[in-house]
């Protein structure tokens, strides 16, 4: 008697659970299928933001071309064109401004080549630390211009981590990384593998993880000139001028 009376109860009960099930289920299945969407969107806009930048960068050099024009008239126009011509473009060279080809090193960076079976596949990696560690290395043993696949390391270079790529400049790279060094060949080589940090790269990193890295003395390379930026958002003018 008992049973038949709390049944009803039970049925809406029931009923009750049914329902919320049927809209946990329908919310969860429309969020499924708007996330491949949602990062669809994602990659266009950071693929039209990269445009933008490519765009930006081939204006900027068109400028510089430009401007470069304009101050070598005005050197001519005011007698001392020779001489304001090679100190503007000892300047540039300086600040990275144009591309420069000497002796020096190729260092190439590259992931292992297989999967990692066990343990952290990021072992297997080549990270925004090692490259860092790499042209530091290069810088103290005299470097004059390095790049990172073809974006020039200037003062205000960032290499750092974005997701599965590496960001140097405003550039998104992937593996291999191929860094090119203009210096004394043996001298940048010995500044790499004496570093306690890059050296581990070659020695242990190598033999353990299998990362693909090389480095090979070069008779004449090529570094790139920087296609960013040098105008600075916050640094002024110390009053006075020089110290």
């Amino acid at each position: 008697m008992n049973n038949v009376q709390y049944r009803p109860a039970l049925i809406a009960v029931i009923g009750v659970l049914g329902f919320v099930v049927a809209i946990a289920f329908n919310s969860t299945h429309r969020f499924a299928d708007a996330q491949p969407s949602r990062v669809s969107d994602l990659v266009g806009v950071v693929e039209d933001m990269e445009n933008q930048r490519d765009e930006l960068q081939g204006r900027l050099a068109e400028l510089r071309t430009q401007m470069d024009g304009l101050e070598r008239e005005a050197a001519e126009d005011s007698g001392v064109r020779e001489s304001f011509s090679r100190e503007l473009d000892v300047a540039r060279e300086a600040a990275g401004l144009t591309g420069v080809t000497g002796p020096g090193v190729q260092v190439v960076l590259g992931d292992g080549s297989e999967a990692a079976p066990v343990g952290d596949p990021n072992d297997f990696l080549i990270h925004d630390t090692d490259i860092a560690a790499v042209v530091n290395a290069l810088f103290a043993g005299g470097a004059e211009a390095v790049d990172v696949n073809g974006e020039r390391v200037v003062a205000t270079t960032p290499i750092r981590c974005a997701g599965t790529t590496i960001l140097v400049n405003s550039s998104r790279l992937g593996s291999p990384y191929t860094v090119r060094a203009i210096g004394e060949p043996l001298a940048l080589e010995g500044a790499v593998m004496q570093d306690d940090m890059a050296s581990l790269l070659f020695t242990t990193y190598k033999t353990q993880y299998g990362l693909q890295v090389s480095i090979t003395r070069m008779s004449e390379t090529n570094v790139a000139a920087f296609k960013g930026s040098l105008r600075p958002k916050y640094a002024e003018l110390a009053s006075g001028g020089a110290p």
